[in-house]
């Protein structure tokens, strides 16, 4: 994670302190204080689950023994709270006594992440609020991640950009976008480093034996399950197409044409790893063919004539056609640079 972003969440993550011991919010909250740690301190364990409650602080730091709700009541209430769910992600660390075997067991049941033992120790606690700290932005970002996505794949659905299976981009998005975008990438030149582009057309091998012998359910989970792996094995800056029933397209910036021959390997390698797992419990052992062209962006080679869109998914289709006669699992690749 970004070390600044770190330091925000340190300065900036609420901690909330309980215990009925003054002595011990005394020794926590004097290393908090030097290590310039945004928290509250609290005597009662009822107040504490109020706090919890209205602020939902990033950790809790809470001593097994508060008189009247203790720390592993705290814990549990906050773990599994159906009706605040976002409790759950507090990073809970329970203070116990330093030879009480038992109260870790039951602790750990119970959800708690760390403990603290007593009599404080400065440095173990230090330790405990980083990993805390850590953990807990972690999470977040992950939350915030997810929520960009489904935001994101919520807006390409509204907008009949995805394919309705797979939900990747569709077809129709791919004949209408690519040729603009093609031609604004050519006009910024190495726009943001990127000196070439790559169009990979993949084409599941021997698909339609799983589709004559199975029967079309199980061929769309099997497509589906491709587009996952494909997806997450692409580059971060690569969009991916459905191009047909069994084939799609990795368009991909690059910044050298050595990052375009490893992306199309990385994808032939995430299909042949690992079979394909489908509902039924069955594993098809699939690969898949790619044909491929990588050209510049800003052609500076007079002898090499500039492609346009139309020829360039021509080539790549040919270029497929050959792997597919090669035996499939592989890949043919045109560079133009």
């Amino acid at each position: 994670m970004d070390f600044r972003r770190l330091k925000y969440y340190c300065h900036n993550s609420l901690i909330l302190v309980t215990s009925g011991d003054r002595q011990i919010l005394s020794a926590i909250a004097e290393v908090l204080t030097s290590e310039k740690y945004n928290f509250i301190t609290e005597t009662s364990g009822e107040k504490a689950w109020e706090i919890i409650l209205q602020k939902k602080p990033a950790i809790v730091i809470a001593d097994w023994a508060i008189p009247d709700v203790s720390g592993l009541v705290l814990c549990h209430r906050s773990k599994s709270n159906l009706e605040h769910p976002e409790l759950m992600a507090i990073y809970f660390v329970l203070i116990v006594e330093d030879s009480n075997s038992q109260q870790r067991q039951i602790g750990l049941d119970t959800g708690v992440d760390e403990f603290l033992n007593k009599p404080i120790d400065g440095s173990e606690l230090k330790a405990r609020l980083r990993t805390g700290i850590r953990l807990t932005a972690l999470t977040k970002s992950l939350t915030w991640a997810n929520q960009r996505l489904l935001a994101q794949n919520d807006l390409l659905d509204a907008l009949g950009l995805s394919d309705s299976l797979t939900k990747v981009l569709s077809e129709q998005t791919f004949a209408d976008v690519m040729p603009k975008m093609m031609q604004q990438l050519k006009g910024f030149g190495t726009y943001k480093n990127y000196s070439f582009l790559s169009v990979l057309i993949i084409d599941i091998d021997l698909f339609k034996a799983i589709v004559d012998s199975y029967g079309k359910k199980i061929g769309n989970e099997a497509i589906n399950a491709i587009a996952g792996r494909l997806s997450h094995s692409c580059m971060p800056n690569s969009l991916i197409y459905r191009h047909g029933l069994d084939e799609f397209v990795c368009v991909t910036p690059h910044s050298d044409t050595t990052s375009g021959k490893q992306l199309s390997l990385n994808l032939l390698t995430s299909i042949r790893s690992h079979p394909i797992a489908v509902s039924s419990g069955l594993l098809f052992p699939l690969t898949i063919s790619i044909g491929g062209v990588i050209t510049a962006l800003d052609n500076q080679n007079q002898q090499i004539p500039d492609i346009s869109f139309e020829e360039l998914v021509s080539l790549a289709e040919q270029l497929l056609f050959q792997s597919q006669q090669s035996g499939g699992d592989r890949d043919y690749l045109e560079i133009f640079e």
